[in-house]
């Protein structure tokens, strides 16, 4: 006599049913890869951002150049930082003369007047995935400013 007993077939739709719930599962479990994937976007290009406003801000009080920013070595930490943010451009960055307490002094940065400081800001226009399948969430713009002493 045999000890095995047969198991009874499966329903007919059971593999449809699987399908189904596997499909059901899909979408939210894609959506939340989608999610994950952003937020490390969103930290690569802040971080990059924040790096990019130092390097231009520490090159720049080294060889400020005339106009402030213009010397060939800020030019080149700038295409530099270009290629490594994805989104930064020239047009994003602003490079300022300032005094101790923040307010400009444009005219002072080279008449050799104490407490003279670079202030470098970058914009960096960031787009989720997201944006692709709902278009109602906006562009952000991560903002990075950096201050460093004139010499």
């Amino acid at each position: 006599m045999s000890t095995y007993r047969r198991v009874p077939n499966l329903r007919r739709g059971a593999k449809g049913q699987a399908l189904v719930e596997f499909s059901l599962i899909l979408v939210p479990f894609f959506l939340l890869i989608l999610g994950i994937i952003d937020v490390g976007r969103g930290i690569y290009v802040y971080n990059g951002a924040a790096q990019a406003a130092r390097e231009i801000a520490r090159v720049t009080s080294v060889y400020p150049g005339s106009p402030l920013g213009s010397s060939s070595e800020t030019q080149d930490v700038v295409a530099t930082q270009e290629g490594l943010v994805p989104g930064l451009s020239a047009s994003g960055i602003t490079i300022e003369c300032t005094a101790m307490d923040n307010t400009l002094k444009p005219g002072e940065c080279f008449t050799g007047t104490a407490n003279r400081y670079v202030r470098v800001t970058v914009n960096v226009p960031f787009n989720v995935i997201y944006r692709t399948f709902l278009p109602v969430i906006p562009t952000m713009t991560f903002n990075a400013v950096s201050h460093i002493q004139l010499p």
